[in-house]
């Protein structure tokens, strides 16, 4: 098995296994919409591994542009749902940068469809193969697709949309929370832009992989989402600890503890003052 099968087949399975992961989590808490946009995120991700393998693997111009063009829909799912983890996850963000940042995605997508035969090329003429990682990939050559400038542009809203609610997480004083998920998003959609625009331009001739960047991206929310289940989790041993406490010296004491939620409008009252009441 060759590098590039082993290095991409495992950026696809880390991702579906995240993903896999976190749904879960929604499934059984569906308030939490954080889980459910990074199992999307990372679902997409993997689709995006699997097409860039087969247009490194691709034979024929045309196999090479359908794979590109559906790409393209991976990068969608994957830019929608990181706007929507940044809102929810993290608290933050221009609501009209969102929207702004999601149309143009959008429509973006919709020209992918609606010009050529993807937003990158209007027309993918020949394949050339290059070296790459020790064995030999295939790159396109065609007519480029003018309106990939859009697609380009919708990723750029993106980062500013992102370090704008980055800057607002740090003035809360968050700053794990900048670092690690703000930062990362940044630092990988900026890294994974500047790779793809010097391929599509064919200033250097590597093949098309974002999705290498956006792993780092995965990686960084799962680290972080894993740290705030422990840090939950935690907190719940903590909070029944410190109920034992309580309940053991008002047994001590031989008195009873009830509690009245006003929201509800019901009344929770401990065995002993239950007891002490007749009920």
């Amino acid at each position: 098995m060759s590098w590039v099968t082993i290095i991409w087949s495992m950026t696809a399975s880390a991702c579906l296994t995240l993903a896999a992961v976190n749904l879960l989590v929604w499934c059984k808490k569906r308030t939490e919409w954080a889980n459910l946009l990074f199992s999307s995120t990372a679902l997409a991700a993997a689709a995006m591994a699997f097409l860039e393998l087969c247009m490194m693997r691709a034979e024929a111009p045309g196999p090479f542009a359908a794979a590109l063009r559906w790409l393209h829909v991976a990068a969608w799912v994957i830019i929608l749902s990181l706007v929507g983890f940044v809102l929810f996850y993290m608290q933050a963000g221009r609501p009209w940068l969102a929207l702004t940042t999601c149309t143009l995605r959008t429509v973006s997508l919709l020209l992918n469809f609606l010009t050529g035969q993807n937003l990158n090329y209007r027309e993918v003429t020949g394949l050339r193969h290059i070296p790459f990682l020790g064995e030999s990939v295939s790159v396109a050559e065609g007519v480029s697709n003018s309106w990939m400038l859009l697609g380009q542009l919708s990723l750029l809203l993106f980062v500013a949309f992102v370090a704008d609610a980055t800057i607002t997480v740090w003035r809360r004083g968050d700053r794990r929370q900048v670092l690690v998920t703000g930062g990362s998003i940044v630092f990988f959609v900026l890294a994974g832009t500047v790779q793809s625009v010097l391929v599509l331009w064919q200033i250097v001739h590597w093949p098309y992989a974002p999705s290498i960047c956006f792993l780092g991206i995965v990686l960084a929310m799962g680290y972080e989402m894993s740290r705030e289940a422990l840090r939950a989790a935690q907190l719940s041993d903590d909070l029944l600890e410190s109920e034992a406490r309580m309940t053991l010296a008002s047994e001590a004491a031989g008195f009873g503890v009830w509690m009245w939620s006003l929201a509800r409008n019901q009344i929770w009252g401990s065995e002993r003052w239950l007891r002490l009441l007749g009920f």
